[in-house]
Formats: structure tokens, sequence, C-alpha cells
């Protein structure tokens, strides 16, 4: 039992099991060719370019792009209980379309 302020592990004595085979003194037994698990450490901690969104989970593809646009129209669909509600959600997601600013006021401009 330790009481407040004292560490459970001395200063200077690192848990062996935690600490990597280096500091340990011993040789890692992962790859029988040393320069072989170097190469598969160096591969494993390199920067890989972020997946596109075609190689996200659906969950996520539509996390990111769908339901932020979706749920504030079917608020507003709920709110505004119109004659025909896809018709006018339609409407509301073309206009309202993050992704598509320009194009969106540019066919609001030829519809009228």
């Amino acid at each position: 039992h330790f009481s407040r302020g004292q560490d459970p592990l001395p200063i200077g004595n690192p848990c062996p099991i935690l600490a990597p085979a280096e500091v340990r003194g011993m040789a890692s037994e992962a790859y029988a060719d040393a320069a072989q698990g170097i190469a598969a450490e160096r591969m494993a901690t390199e920067q890989r370019p972020a997946p596109s969104m075609q190689d996200v989970p659906m969950r996520q593809y539509l996390d990111t792009l769908v339901v932020p646009s979706l749920l504030p129209g079917l608020n507003a669909v709920a709110e505004e209980r119109p004659e025909n509600p896809v018709e006018w959600l339609a409407y509301y997601l073309l206009k309202n379309n993050p992704m598509r600013e320009g194009a969106a006021a540019a066919a609001g401009a030829a519809a009228q």
C-alpha cells in the first residue's frame, strides 16, 4: 500500500517487461535476420497518406459527408411538413450542399 505522492516504482528502476529489447540489452527474436526486423520496424513507423473516402468504413463515410447535411434537412422537413416532403428535402439538400455552393446558386438562378 502506497501513501500519496509515493511512486510505486523507485526512480531508476524501469519495469523490465515494458522496456524495449535494446534497453534490456537483448536482441529481438521476432526476426531471424536482424536487418529484416529493422526494415519491418521502419515500415511500420513511416507516415502513410490518409485513406480516401472510398476506403473508409460506410458508417464513417456517412457520418462525415452525409449526416451533417441530411439531419438539418430532415429537421426542416419535420418543421415545415410540406405536401411533398421528398421533393422538398431534395431541393433543400441541393440548396444547402456545402460541397457545391457555387453550383447550387447557379442551379437556383437557372430555375427562375
